[in-house]
């Protein structure tokens, strides 16, 4: 290490050249990065809904419907007209209307209500387009044009084109909310004006630098966009300080500057990766995500934690050493108290957090089960034009989705069994088929391809099914089992294919569901095997994870007893990065009560050990709060904005349990921790000493001494 650390100072200059040249490079690379906003994509290769989109794509003309234009005031014939023009809008594949699934030669007055209600009602005419897969910024905004301000735009496709729309802003706003808050916290926390820009400096280069190497994946989903470089930001920022500490303490002990800081890089190594190598486990346990979203963010925050952890070791030696003099000129006092005195004063509520805990431990394991889930893009945002769209949509139509069923071709009575059954599930309202639009009687042999091709491929039977559900939620959920079981009566389990946004969600909640449980048990034991290895201790990994288990629980059961539904891409994410995050405030409080436990008692050590640990632990905190909730308070997307408030709430309660139940919990097992850590070597009690002089001094004379 030393000979590492002497190459880094000596050769400091043309790292940073170096640096310099690739950072243009990956700055231009990152402005290359394709932003993919379809969370459908993500979904399992393997999964039905998946396969059933790429069958649709290769064996049929049209996709699937994924936007909804209802434009009111409107004649049979006008409608008619406007499906025409709709038709012809750039980006446009395909525009379905009452005429699709019914003879629209007949009056309306004779014909099945529950079908035309879905369509139009009181001269409303309901549109299902399809946009082209990645035209939907251009396309939505083409159909704005052409219907006006008094239609009503919705579906898949529109929140598509809102991130689409408002990505780029809303970054700028979350990094003009984050920064300077951040820099706030480190001046307060420094002794310097210049030092929180350095720390500031290296990390944002580490975050240029691994946006720019997503260029090697193509591209990367719009939550990784939004949420990987504030958390890169967010929990290497410790890296710095660490360096940035023992550079200072150094240099009081050297009076050469190149000497005290490669002493420094020897002896902060250690905590940096000890620090970055729990983060970095937690962040990969993303990666066995089956939804693929886990994976894409999971790469980005591990490249990150792993740029991070280079750009601290090469740049900021070269930072310090050459902004030395200035941050000396620019010294202040320290701002933030050093809380040398807390230990004493968090002692009294040892107890009461014990007690505490255990009442709401069971509540909040119970109460972060039973979450009710978003599994979609969520409720627009208040005051857009989507949610006032959707207002007057729902005002006129009721809720309403399209699944998509494809079955073997060749069987016509088959098809139109199955058909009739669909059409009697409480939650369908109309089924189109072959059977039933042309009727099973008549050959497909017979008709022109121009009639048959909406229905019929070489290799599958197109049946498509008009349900009164949302696009997730129990009624839809229950409508695509139903679906799925009415088929299976006649076609083997893997020869039916469905897709459509419900079908596609009831997919995605299976996949996440079955994430949840793997995501954890990786999570904890990459974590376990870390702090074994770290501590040589059996007991402490277990109790180590226990407190910050229990802040997760905590935090997750929030949002049940305030009746709020929680996206579940926030809660598989947010579990596991607080695992792997906020442990190293459970961390570095453990190092140092282990350190001093084997020159004090366990109460002293524990006093010593908060004194010196709950100003960093606050620090870190706090950035990573900062960040949380800057996300969570800018961002419209509610997956970003649920992600971000629960992982400011999360590093706020992982905290509080960090300098509270965690120390509580190590004087509670002290001897089972002496007994199951390997040379331990803590100091005994001086009981069976006390003991000893009270009788000498008994039979001597009687006095008794302390």
């Amino acid at each position: 290490m030393e000979i590492i650390a002497n190459l880094i100072v000596k050769e400091r200059k043309k790292v940073l050249a170096v640096t310099s040249i690739f950072l243009v490079i990956m700055v231009v690379c990152a402005t290359r990065v394709k932003i993919n906003y379809n969370m459908m994509d993500y979904l399992p290769k393997d999964a039905n809904s998946t396969i059933a989109i790429d069958k649709m794509s290769e064996n049929f003309d049209e996709s699937m419907a994924n936007c909804s234009v209802m434009v009111p005031d409107l004649e049979v014939t006008e409608a008619l007209e406007m499906k025409e023009k709709l038709s012809k809008v750039k980006g446009v594949e395909n525009v379905e209307w009452l005429d699709d699934v019914t003879d629209i030669t007949l009056p309306v007055a004779v014909q099945d209500k529950d079908t035309v209600e879905m369509f139009y009602k009181d001269k409303n005419a309901l549109f299902n387009v399809t946009i082209e897969d990645g035209m939907e910024r251009d396309g939505v905004n083409a159909i704005y044009d052409l219907v006006g301000d008094d239609a009503s735009v919705t579906g898949n496709a529109v929140t598509q084109s809102i991130s689409q729309n408002m990505a780029v802003s809303q970054a700028i706003k979350s990094i003009a909310m984050i920064g300077p808050l951040i820099i706030l916290v480190l001046i307060l926390s420094t002794t310097s004006w210049v030092e929180p820009f350095l720390y500031l400096t290296t990390i944002g280069i580490a975050v240029g630098i691994n946006w720019g190497l997503q260029i090697f994946a193509g591209e990367m989903s719009y939550v990784t966009m939004a949420v990987s470089p504030m958390l890169q930001l967010a929990v290497s920022l410790d890296y710095a300080v660490f360096l940035c500490d023992s550079f200072e303490r150094n240099k009081k002990l050297e009076s050469n500057m190149e000497h005290a800081m490669v002493k420094s890089i020897k002896e902060s190594f250690k905590s940096i990766a000890a620090s970055a190598a729990t983060t970095l486990f937690g962040f990969v346990a993303l990666l066995s995500m089956g939804f693929r979203v886990g994976g894409d963010m999971g790469v980005s925050l591990v490249r990150g934690v792993t740029v991070s952890f280079i750009c601290v070791m090469l740049l900021m030696p070269a930072f310090l050493l050459a902004y030395d003099k200035l941050m000396e000129k620019t010294k202040h006092k320290r701002i933030l108290p050093d809380f040398r005195n807390s230990g004493k004063a968090l002692r009294k509520v040892f107890i009461p957090v014990i007690i505490l805990i255990a009442v709401i431990a069971l509540p909040a394991y119970q109460g972060q089960k039973n979450n009710e889930f978003i599994y979609g893009s969520g409720d627009p945002a208040q005051g857009s034009r989507l949610e006032k769209d959707l207002e007057a949509k729902n005002k006129v139509f009721e809720d309403s989705t399209v699944v998509a069923m494809m079955v073997p071709v060749g069987d016509s009575t088959k098809e139109a069994l199955l058909t009739k059954d669909l059409e009697q599930i409480r939650d369908v309202n109309t089924v189109v088929s072959y059977a039933n639009a042309v009727g099973n009687k008549i050959p497909s042999a017979y008709l022109g391809k121009e009639i048959t091709k909406k229905f019929y491929s070489d290799k599958y039977a197109r049946i498509v099914v008009y349900t009164d559900t949302a696009e997730e939620g129990d009624r839809a959920f229950r409508a695509v089992k139903q679906i799925r079981r009415a088929a299976e009566k006649y076609y083997p389990e893997d020869e039916i294919y469905m897709c459509g946004q419900s079908a596609n969600m009831y997919d995605m909640k299976n996949t996440v569901q079955a994430d949840n449980q793997r995501v954890n048990t990786i999570t904890i034991i990459a974590i376990f095997i870390i702090l074994m290895i770290e501590f040589k201790s059996l007991s402490l990994p277990l109790l180590l994870i226990m407190v910050i288990k229990i802040a997760t629980w905590i935090n997750m059961a929030l949002p049940y007893f305030t009746n709020e539904p929680l996206a579940y891409i926030g809660y598989l994410v947010v579990g596991t990065v607080m695992m792997g995050a906020t442990i190293d405030y459970a961390i570095l409080l453990t190092e140092n009560y282990m350190k001093y436990r084997k020159n004090y008692t366990k109460k002293t050590a524990m006093e010593k050990t908060l004194g010196n640990v709950v100003k960093s632990a606050m620090v870190s905190a706090s950035i990573l709060a900062i960040a949380g909730f800057a996300l969570g308070l800018s961002s419209s997307e509610q997956i970003v904005k649920a992600l971000g408030l629960l992982l400011g709430k999360g590093a706020v309660i992982a905290f509080v349990l960090s300098i509270t139940l965690l120390p509580a919990v190590l004087l509670l097992f002290d001897k089972v921790i002496e007994r199951t850590t390997w040379k331990a070597e803590f100091k005994q009690e001086d009981k069976k000493a006390k003991k000893a002089l009270l009788e000498k001094n008994s039979r001597v004379g009687g006095k008794q001494y302390e």
